[in-house]
This record gives structure tokens, sequence and C-alpha cells, in this order.
């Protein structure tokens, strides 16, 4: 059971859970546990029986696959305030297509996925928020489909950067790396050792400077210039997220 106040109003919040009464959150509640677990911790390993989904307290996690080859594919990375695993509960999958695993120290609030969706068959607003979340990330999915599509890695590595970028100053950007270098390459495709090598390349080039984990682009325009990629500029008015490609939640 579920008894700490401060958590319980962090779930609340969440758009899957903030249309439920205060009946239905107790159901919620009495099958929920929290759960802490170190860095490089596994969670879940993928085929395992999946009757739970999660909502990330502190941290982040990698969801992968492993091939027969034992090779890992990163598919997706979780961070503080999103939900995972919770789609499995639509289409009776019975087990976790992939493995989940700490990437830092985590806290993580565990929910039993048959009593939420007992509770969505009488509440509407729970469903259409949940299918809010869900497309919200098939929009993202699209997005990092048409990323990995991109037969260049060096391509691939432009469009992460001018995607995640935050607007510093007037045609200057900056990217804050939460994860390993290791992992972002997963991510995206490419070869960690490929990945190194752009890193260095576009560092000697003048178009980024890459210091502990902190990426910065001293000429946005030049970046773009750089790349055939057909996407729209940032504007320079106000510092922030670039405007020109929306950011969601991993």
């Amino acid at each position: 059971m579920l008894a700490n106040q401060n958590v319980r109003a962090r779930v609340q919040n969440h758009q899957l859970f903030s249309s439920l009464n205060e009946a239905q959150l107790a159901k919620i509640f009495a099958t929920a546990s929290l759960l802490h677990i170190k860095p490089e911790q596994m969670l879940f390993h993928q085929g395992e029986l999946a009757s739970r989904f999660y909502f990330v307290l502190a941290g982040t996690l990698q969801l992968f696959r492993t091939n027969v080859q034992g090779q890992m594919k990163v598919i997706e990375v979780v961070r503080s305030g999103c939900t995972f695993a919770e789609a499995l509960m639509f289409n009776k999958q019975t087990r976790f297509p992939v493995s989940a695993q700490s990437v830092s120290e985590c806290a993580l609030v565990s929910f039993d996925s048959e009593t939420y969706l007992q509770l969505l068959k009488h509440n509407p607003d729970a469903c259409i928020a949940i299918m809010a979340d869900l497309s919200v990330r098939i929009r993202k999915h699209i997005n990092e489909v048409e990323m990995v599509s991109l037969q260049n890695a060096q391509h691939r590595l432009l469009l992460f950067l001018l995607r995640k970028m935050t607007v510093v100053g007037d045609n200057q950007g900056e990217i804050t790396l939460d994860i390993p270098k290791r992992l972002l390459a997963s991510r995206l495709s490419i070869q960690p050792e490929t990945f190194s090598r752009l890193i260095k390349k576009m560092s000697q080039t003048g178009l980024i400077a890459e210091s502990h984990g902190v990426i910065r682009i001293p000429d946005v325009a030049l970046l773009y210039a750089s790349t055939d990629i057909s996407i729209t500029q940032p504007t320079f008015n106000q510092q922030g997220p670039s405007s020109a490609i929306p950011l969601v939640c991993n």
C-alpha cells in the first residue's frame, strides 16, 4: 500500500490519475508500492510477466531489447515524471517486450495494471487521459522513426541536437546530456565509436563545443547549414527550448 502523502500528491497530479475520484484513488494506492533502485539495477527483464506499470518519481531508466547475438538496443529513456508499461494492459500482453534498467538511482511507484484497467471501465475522463498520453507517445515515436531512418549517422546526431537544444542566446544553443553517451548512441542507432568520432569531428570544425555532458552550439545557423535535413529553424528572440520542434517526455 502506498501511504506517503507527498508521493500520493505527485501521482495525483499526473494525467493518468488526475481524473480519478477519492474512492478510485484509494483502490489504486491500496495495490501500489514505492520502489528504490540503485544505478544499473534491473527492474524487470524482457519476457517476464507484465502485471504492473510504473511512475518515475526521480531518476532515469532505459528500456531496451537484447537480440539473439546479445546486442542491446535502447528503445526508450524514461525520466522523472513519466509513466511506462501501462500500454500493455490494453492488448492483454502478459509479458514485457523490453527490459528495464536504471541509469541513475531511481524512485518509482509500481501499480497493479488490472486494478487500473477495471477503474477505466467506469471513468470516461480517465480513458481520455490515457488516450491523450498514448497519442503523445505515438507522435514522439513517429519523430524517432524519422530520425533513425536517416541512413547517415551524422544526420541522426545533427537532428537530435537541433531537436533537443535550448536557445541560450542570439544564434546559440545548448544541450545538457542527462544520460551516458553510450546510451544516447544506442538510442540514435549509432555505434559508440562512431558517435565519439562524430562528436570529435564536430568539435574540431567548430559546430559544437562539448564538455562534461554539456554540448554548446556557438552558431545555430551554421549547424543548420551543415545538413540538408528539411526542418524549420528556431527563432532567437527569447531564451528557452527551441520552438521549431516540440519536446516530449521520454
